[in-house]
């Protein structure tokens, strides 16, 4: 178990400033697209039904 004096003590390593910008930067890159995507999902869900119930009618109506 580590004490309070031990951690006051205890050096932790972090990037440069740059490099912590530089993965904030990709970060909200990622959101950006992460976000995009989400909102496209439904939109080819719904797509992808029509589809398979035009097929599906054109299949039971013979014009397959």
């Amino acid at each position: 178990m580590i004490n309070l004096v031990e951690l006051r003590h205890l050096s932790v390593p972090y990037p440069q400033l740059e490099k912590q910008n530089g993965v904030v930067v990709k970060l909200h890159g990622v959101e950006a697209e992460t976000l995009r995507l989400a909102t496209l999902y439904p939109r080819k869900l719904a797509a992808l039904e029509a589809l398979k119930k035009s097929l599906l009618h054109q299949a039971l109506t013979g014009e397959l």
